[in-house]
């Protein structure tokens, strides 16, 4: 009980989290200022991809997010 190493990783893991918004409009927020709105159509290890409201799909790297919430 005393030599119980804690978790590294607990609540909700990022997997899950994208997996909770698919097929869910989301805003997407990058290093840029730029934000996206659409549908979370695609993630994958290193992208996100968003159907926006006009049909554009758009391919973005989770290295320049910022932030993805629901719309």
């Amino acid at each position: 009980m005393g030599n119980r190493k804690p978790q590294q990783v607990w609540g909700k893991r990022s997997a899950e989290f994208y997996a909770d918004l698919q097929g869910k409009k989301v805003r997407v927020s990058t290093v840029t200022g730029k934000v996206y709105s659409g549908v979370l159509v695609g993630v994958d290890t290193y992208d996100l991809i968003i159907r926006q409201d006009s049909g554009l799909e758009v391919l973005i790297t989770k290295g320049s997010v910022v932030y993805v919430h629901r719309a």
